[in-house]
C-alpha cells in the first residue's frame, strides 16, 4: 500500500473517532453505525497491509485515536455517571454499598450529587463495581472535585494508561509465543476497544491487563505475584474468577490450590476496605443478583430460549431464564476445565461461553475476548466486535426497543462464521 493511501486512511479514521466521542449521540444510529462500520473496513485494510516498515506507524496510531477521546464526555454509555456517583458520595464520607443513590440524593444536596442523578441508570440499586473500581472513582472525584469534566478525565486517564500496559503486555507474550508481534494490531487498532473502553469509561480495561499481567506472571513462574495481579482483576470486574480452575491441567491440583488460596486472599483483603460488614456485602450480592435476573440486551441463546418461552408462556420467563443460562454456561465451562487447553485458549474458550449464555451483552462485554483473539487462532471475536455494534439501535427508539432481527443477523454471521473456523484442520483447538 503507498504511503499517502495509509495516512489518508488514518487520518480519515482520526476525524471519525473524533465524531463518534465528541458528536454522534447514540441515538443516532445511522451516523454512528456509519461511523463504526468505516473504521472497522480502514482497520480491517490497515491491518491487512501491516508491515515491518509501517507498524510502528500504526501503534502510535492506535496510541492517538485513544488519547484524542481523553476529553469527551461518553455518549453511548450513562455507565460513567455512577462512577462519579461512586466516587463523589465516597469524597462526601459515604460508603457506596451502604445506601442507593435514590436514598442519598434524600440525605445531601451535593451540587455535582444533584446534577448528575437524574442520569443514573440504577438509582434504586446499591454499587456493583468492587474494589479497584472504586479506589479509581474516589481518586477521581478527589482530583476533579465537582467538575464533572474533570473528573471524566481523570477517569479517562486511568483508561488509558490500562491501555497502554495492555499494549505492553501483548508485546510481550505474543513474542514469547508465536514470534509475531504484529498480531497486536488485532486489539490496537479494533474500532470496538477504542471507543467502548477509551472513548466510553468501561474498566474492562483494567480487567484486561491485569488479566494478561497475571498469564506474562505465571509463563515466568512468579505465581503469587501472578495470584495478585489477577486478583485486581477480578477487583475491577469479577468475571476473571472462572479462569483459576483452568490451572488445574496446566500445574496441577497441589499449584491451583495455592495460587487459589493466594488469589482468595488477596481479593478478600481487597474488599474488606468497603465491603466490611455483613450487611454491605449483603447489598453488594444483592444488586449483582437484580442484574443478572432481571436486566437483558442482545443475549444470543437467552432471545431464542426468551422466543420459545413466550410463545408456550405467553409471558417473558426471564427469572426462569437466567438460572436456565447459568446452568449451561456453568456446564460449558466445566467441559472447558476438563480439557488440557493452553492457558489462554482456554480463558478464550470460558470467555465466549460466558456471553454466548448471558442475557446481557453489551459491546463493551467483547473487549476481553478481542484481547484475546490476539492471541488464539480464532478470530469469530473480530467479527462479532463489527457486528455489535448493530445492537445500538435499541437506543434510536423511544422507549428503547432492540431490533431482534438485527440481533438475529449479529449472532448467524458470528456462529456462522465460528463454525467455519472450527471445521479449518489448522484452526482446530485440538491442536491447542
Amino acid at each position: 500500500m503507498p504511503k499517502w493511501i495509509q495516512y489518508f486512511l488514518l487520518i480519515i479514521s482520526l476525524i471519525a473517532y473524533i465524531l463518534v466521542g465528541y458528536y454522534i449521540e447514540r441515538s443516532n444510529f445511522l451516523q454512528l453505525i456509519t461511523a463504526y462500520s468505516s473504521l472497522f473496513l480502514i482497520a480491517y485494510i490497515l491491518q491487512k497491509n501491516s508491515n515491518p516498515d509501517n507498524f510502528k506507524v500504526l501503534l502510535l496510531s492506535g496510541i492517538l485515536f485513544r488519547f484524542c477521546l481523553i476529553f469527551s464526555i461518553p455518549s453511548l454509555s450513562d455507565d460513567f455517571y455512577r462512577f462519579v456517583w461512586d466516587g463523589r458520595i465516597q469524597q462526601l464520607g459515604f460508603n457506596p454499598f451502604d445506601f442507593t443513590p435514590a436514598q442519598i440524593i434524600k440525605q445531601h444536596s451535593d451540587p455535582l450529587l444533584a446534577r448528575i442523578f437524574p442520569y443514573l441508570n440504577s438509582p434504586d440499586y446499591y454499587s456493583v463495581y468492587p474494589q479497584v473500581c472504586q479506589i479509581i472513582f474516589k481518586f477521581a472525584s478527589a482530583i476533579g472535585g465537582e467538575s464533572l469534566n474533570n473528573t471524566i478525565i481523570v477517569l479517562k486517564s486511568a483508561i488509558f494508561i490500562s491501555e497502554m500496559g495492555t499494549i505492553f503486555i501483548l508485546k510481550r507474550l505474543l513474542s514469547a509465543r508465536i514470534n509475531n508481534t504484529s498480531l497486536q494490531l488485532i486489539y490496537i487498532l479494533n474500532p470496538l476497544v477504542i471507543i467502548e473502553l477509551s472513548g466510553n469509561i468501561h474498566f474492562e480495561a483494567l480487567m484486561i491487563f491485569f488479566m494478561l499481567l497475571a498469564v506474562w506472571l505465571i509463563d515466568h513462574q512468579r505465581y503469587i505475584s501472578s495470584a495478585g495481579a489477577l486478583s485486581l482483576a477480578i477487583q475491577a470486574k469479577l468475571l476473571p474468577l472462572i479462569f483459576i480452575p483452568l490451572l488445574f491441567k496446566q500445574k496441577g491440583l497441589k499449584r491451583t490450590i495455592k495460587y487459589a488460596i493466594a488469589c482468595l486472599i488477596f481479593t478478600i483483603i481487597m474488599s474488606m476496605v468497603l465491603l466490611d460488614s455483613t450487611a454491605r456485602i449483603s447489598h453488594f450480592t444483592e444488586s449483582l443478583r437484580l442484574y443478572y435476573g432481571k436486566f437483558e440486551f442482545n443475549g444470543s441463546f437467552y432471545i431464542l430460549f426468551r422466543f420459545i418461552g413466550q410463545w408456550f408462556l405467553d409471558y417473558n420467563p426471564i427469572a426462569l431464564l437466567s438460572k436456565i443460562l447459568i446452568v449451561l454456561a456453568l456446564s460449558g465451562m466445566f467441559w472447558i476445565y476438563l480439557r488440557k487447553f493452553e492457558l489462554l485458549n482456554g480463558m478464550f474458550w470460558l470467555l465466549t461461553i460466558y456471553l454466548a449464555f448471558s442475557a446481557v451483552v453489551h459491546p463493551w462485554y467483547l473487549t476481553p475476548l478481542v484481547a484475546l483473539s490476539a492471541l488464539t487462532r480464532l478470530r469469530f471475536a473480530l467479527i462479532w466486535s463489527a457486528l455489535i455494534p448493530l445492537s445500538y439501535y435499541t437506543y434510536s427508539n423511544t422507549p428503547y426497543r432492540e431490533s431482534y432481527w438485527l440481533s438475529g443477523m449479529e449472532y448467524f454471521f458470528v456462529f456462522g462464521f465460528l463454525i467455519w473456523e472450527l471445521n479449518k484442520p489448522e484452526n482446530s483447538q485440538a491442536k491447542s
